[in-house]
Order: structure tokens, then sequence, then C-alpha cells
């Protein structure tokens, strides 16, 4: 099987378990937002790494999957460009304009040891963005809805070969992205 149509299966896939909401949920009774610009996943655990996600509507954009080499103090990076298809990007879109419109609270009881805490930033054309963190075991159906169809963009670009890889680089933020 092309290494493409793989990629593009396995996002399409894992965005179809992770994504049920129907594609009308804006119309169903919640406030329409102006249009997502940006998705920004944020879920590095200083101990045992992660990922770090910059998607642009268009579905370009770029990974920092990170991790701990063993017998390595410092987490080492593998950066990958994106291209998610059109159609599992609108569903990306459907997910962040609905956790835009109507956002949860941010995880505010201590976490766990060693948990992770994933941060999500949605970026609408407007300027403004709505951030929401969750501690790892602290569950949330939309928030886990869009976390988890990201975590399968990280999963198919993880396919391809890195654009670069060495020590990770936390304050990196690519080209037309919002710094930290």
């Amino acid at each position: 099987m092309d290494a493409n149509v793989k990629r593009r299966a396995v996002i399409l896939a894992a965005l179809l378990v992770a994504a049920s909401l129907p594609a009308c949920a804006l119309e169903e009774g919640r406030t329409k937002v102006d249009q997502v610009a940006a998705i920004i996943l944020r879920d590095v655990q200083a101990l045992h790494g992660g990922q770090v996600v910059y998607l642009a509507a268009d579905g370009s954009g770029y990974c920092q999957l990170v991790s701990r080499l063993p017998e390595v103090v410092a987490l080492a990076e593998k950066r990958y460009r994106l291209a998610v298809p059109a159609d599992a990007m609108a569903r990306l879109r459907r997910l962040a304009a609905s956790h835009a419109a109507a956002p949860i609270p941010s995880s505010t009881a201590p976490g766990l040891p060693d948990a992770s805490r994933p941060r999500i930033s949605v970026r609408l054309a407007s300027g403004r963005s709505v951030d929401v963190s969750r501690w790892q075991h602290d569950h949330n159906a939309e928030f886990d809805d869009l976390y988890q169809a990201l975590l399968a963009v990280v999963q198919a670009a993880a396919t391809q070969k890195p654009l670069s890889q060495g020590k990770f680089d936390p304050n990196w933020t690519p080209d037309g992205f919002p710094a930290r």
C-alpha cells in the first residue's frame, strides 16, 4: 500500500472513531463561532515526552514528536511536516469549532505525579483563541474527542521520514503560528 494512502487511512479511521459529532453539531443548539484558523496541541511531559502539533485550517502544519532516549538526559524530538487530507481536516475543524463555541474549563485539581496535562489551543480567524488544558486522568468527552483526533494526526505523521531530529526545542514555533 502506498505510504500516502496508508497515512490517509490511519487519519480517517481514527477521526471517524474519535470525532463522532455529527456534521451539524454547531447548528443543534450551539452558538456559531467564526472560522477556525489553527489548532495547537501542546502535550509534552517533562519526564516522558509527548507531542506538539501546529495545524493550520488548510491541513498544513508541523508536529514535534518528543521522547526520552535511553541514557540521555535531554528530551529528543523528531519534527514532521503535516498535510492532513481535506476531509479529515474538515472533521478536525468541526471538533475545534465545537470546542471553541462552548469551551470547557481547564482542570483545576492537582494532577497525579508524572501525569501529563495536554493543552489544546483553538485560534479563530477573528484573533480570539480558546485554550483548555486537562490532566490526563480528568476526562471530558469534547476535549477527549479533539485530543484523540489530534493524536491520530501525530500517529500518521510518525510514519513519514522526519524533517529533522535532535534535542527537543520547547520554544520552537513554526512561521505563521503564534509564539508560546
